[in-house]
């Protein structure tokens, strides 16, 4: 076993003396800092080097861009009308692009209220504007959906967000995401009401509405309780649910720690060069005479390099995923980095680490560059010229992916048993999928199969090869 060990480093040592290894490794630090400079950090460096507008010249804009519609007699001309009466208020009263009485359904309806003419609820809104209490609007909202609804406990239902509100001293505003989340709580809590009305005609028709009402309710209720600002876990959902309504606002910094797992194929690049040469490179320079000197079986000496393969593809990936987070945290800010992922189920609120979430990701494309890099790892065993192995493991990798989607569009069901269309898990766990049915526990045996032919392929052609 020291031997062994012994033997690894060996190989480890050789690679590390070797500029190819630390020009990949700076690579993959460039490329991580690239995709997260473009992807996260735009909208930062925009909105530092550039100032945003005056709201008074926004107003000032929107007002004669109206006008002119006024002016010229098209059609809805009434609706440009009420545009300029709100521009025209919300400059007078001093309003900002942060204020509560700009970033509200306030101006929306003050809006509708004066082209439709309801005079009283307009003159009513347009008091709330000057006075700027939003308590009076929340008032409003509420009388209005009791009137609405005749039931007292739907609509206390209803109002549950906009208490909320009002107890804690919350603003209206969509840019907070307390008032966002109260007002999907209260939209959920109604659900739940009328779900369970309709419940008692037909308990089946409505037992998943009802169970995904009270799911939301209850994601929703917690995060006011615990103050969790956004879910991580939304970041990592194949597609929108009805959760999601309760997450409106999304993490920036998760989006892009997520985004983030999408550069291993950098990895997966580096590490069929890596592989491609481990072999080929002893016989092209020679220096396959002095392995094959030492009291060692040629098999360990096969598997010693293939270890010290997967080391440094290991290595790969985690200078990535660690490069990664920390650029996500510089361009997006670190303030979501420990929050909690949250799902729910039958009511229950359910907490998870999104760190774990994402290396679970990572390790989920790893399968995959393992095993490219493995069929490399082989055909390096069959070449004596690394430069040709690197070029025949790229053009089988690539080809091979282009083959299988020739084969999936032609409808030949057979090409799910390739490698080529079970080495994306992540994919084949969330889909799209090549082929209809495939499962990880299929493709993971398919893989390994595949692994073990080409190592069977790595050791016998070394141990058959003449020096």
């Amino acid at each position: 076993m020291a031997k062994f060990a012994a033997l690894v480093r060996n190989e480890n040592l050789k690679l590390r003396r070797r500029k190819t290894l630390w020009v990949m490794l700076i690579l993959i630090l460039v490329a991580s800092f690239g995709f997260s400079a473009i992807a996260g950090g735009i909208s930062t460096l925009v909105n530092l080097l550039f100032d945003t507008e005056p709201f008074e010249t926004y107003c000032d804009e929107e007002i004669r861009y109206y006008q002119e519609i006024v002016s010229s007699g098209e059609d809805g001309d009434r609706h440009a009308a009420s545009q300029v009466l709100l521009y025209t208020t919300l400059k007078e009263i001093g309003a900002d692009w942060d204020d509560w009485r700009y970033t509200s359904d306030i101006t929306e309806q003050y809006v509708h209220c004066v082209a439709e003419g309801d005079e009283e609820t307009a003159e009513a809104l347009k008091a709330i504007l000057y006075t700027n209490d939003y308590r009076a609007y929340y008032a409003m909202l509420i009388a209005e959906n009791e009137a609405i609804y005749g039931s007292s406990a739907i609509a206390d239902a209803a109002n549950e967000g906009l208490r909320y509100c009002l107890e804690q001293g919350i603003e209206p505003s969509r840019d907070d995401w307390k008032y966002n989340t109260a007002m999907q709580m209260g939209e959920y809590a109604l659900r739940v009401k009328q779900y369970e009305q309709l419940s008692k005609q037909d308990a089946t028709a409505y037992r998943d509405a009802l169970e995904a009402a009270r799911d939301g309710y209850a994601l929703a209720k917690y995060r006011l309780e615990h103050h969790i600002r956004v879910n991580p876990a939304s970041a990592f959902r194949a597609s929108a649910d009805d959760l999601d309504e309760a997450t409106e606002e999304t993490s920036r910094f998760w989006t892009l720690a997520r985004a983030g797992v999408g550069t291993v194929s950098i990895v997966g690049l580096f590490s069929i060069i890596l592989g491609a040469g481990m072999i080929a490179s002893e016989f092209g320079k020679g220096t396959v005479k002095f392995l094959l000197i030492t009291p060692v079986s040629r098999w360990k000496i096969v598997l010693a390099k293939y270890c010290s393969l997967l080391l440094n593809t290991g290595l790969f990936l985690l200078v990535l995923m660690v490069a990664n987070i920390l650029f996500a945290v510089i361009f997006c800010g670190g303030r979501d980095l420990f929050l909690p992922a949250l799902s729910v189920s039958g009511g229950v609120v359910h907490r998870s680490s999104p760190i774990l979430t994402l290396i679970g990701y990572y390790l989920l494309e790893m399968v995959g560059v393992t095993v490219t890099a493995t069929l490399a790892f082989a055909i390096s065993s069959l070449f004596r010229n690394s430069a040709a192995a690197v070029g025949v493991s790229m053009l089988v990798l690539y080809g091979g992916n282009l083959f299988n989607t020739i084969l999936a569009a032609a409808g030949a069901d057979w090409g799910r048993y390739l490698i080529f269309a079970n080495l994306n898990l992540s994919s084949i766990r969330s889909g799209p999928t090549y082929y209809p049915h495939q499962s990880v526990g299929v493709a993971v045996v398919i893989l390994v199969l595949h692994m073990a032919v080409f190592l069977l392929t790595a050791f016998d052609a070394f141990d058959r090869k003449e020096i």
